[in-house]
């Protein structure tokens, strides 16, 4: 038997309690938030070994990783650390005072500041690295490599869902992130392609169930079993739909007409 942790005891007694409630999603989200404070003490432990935080640590790695001249706007900051203006203002402003970072004016937007690495940022992040990367290892210690790479796999379908339902773009089932039928429009026109209605495929999964069929990045879904696709809420009520299990998808590769069979017994 499988050994039991702390979400298994407490899924257990929530069926007890409250045996109505549907507590899967526990299993996983209790599971990442636990993980996550064990990582997250293991990882503030080793930046404290240097006199850094782990916030201050993202940020000189953010830098560092651009490549020369190893600056960025605050707001490409924000963005690629996921943080509002505020926290940034405030952790740059400690940086700058510690001397691992310096603002400078942007020469092509005066009214704009770059935030840029120091050579003393530079030589502290690359002192903390190798042990960084050490520690995460000994985090990671307990998974086999296959482990390894299939929560990989499911971490990447799971981050790119979320990232693309934050971006006006919408994660739909069987392996396929789905636009807007406006950005699809706009795609189209800025090629050359005529205005068709339709939903635009942004990215396939790779081993996906649509990848299999022959779906491809790039496609416009027009049509599936000959009800017109022109929302991202009809798309996902054809998908959802119990019959047919195998969908008839009418497609525009460009301006070539395809059909392609998808079968959705899996999704």
């Amino acid at each position: 038997m499988t050994e039991r942790d702390h979400i298994d005891r407490l899924v257990s007694k929530w069926g007890v309690e409250r045996p109505d409630y549907d507590l899967a999603p526990v299993q996983i989200i209790g599971r990442i938030g636990r993980i996550f404070e064990y990582i997250d003490r293991a990882l503030e432990a080793k930046f404290g070994e240097f006199d850094i935080s782990r916030a201050s640590f993202d940020v000189l790695a953010t830098l560092k990783r651009t490549g020369p001249p190893y600056r960025l706007s605050q707001r490409e900051l924000m963005k690629n650390l996921l943080r509002t203006s505020g926290s940034i203002s405030v952790r740059i402003d400690a940086m700058e005072r510690e001397g691992l970072v310096a603002r400078e004016v942007d020469a092509e937007d005066r009214r704009a500041t770059l935030v840029a690495i120091t050579e003393k940022g530079i030589h502290l992040l690359e002192r903390i690295v190798p042990e960084h990367l050490l520690n995460e290892e000994r985090l990671l210690s307990g998974l086999t490599p296959r482990d390894r790479a299939e929560l990989i796999r499911l971490l990447r379908k799971w981050t790119l869902a979320l990232e693309t339902n934050s971006n006006d773009q919408r994660y739909i089932h069987y392996g396929m992130v789905i636009l807007q039928p406006r950005i699809a429009l706009e795609r189209r026109r800025a090629v050359g392609l005529p205005d068709v209605p339709g939903v635009l495929v942004h990215a396939v999964e790779t081993g996906g169930i649509a990848e299999d069929a022959g779906i491809r990045k790039g496609d416009l879904i027009v049509a599936i079993d000959e009800v017109a696709i022109d929302s991202q809420s009809t798309l996902r009520r054809m998908l959802n739909k119990p019959t047919p299990a195998i969908k008839s998808f009418s497609i525009l590769r460009g301006a070539e007409a395809l059909e392609i069979k998808l079968s959705v017994t899996s999704g």
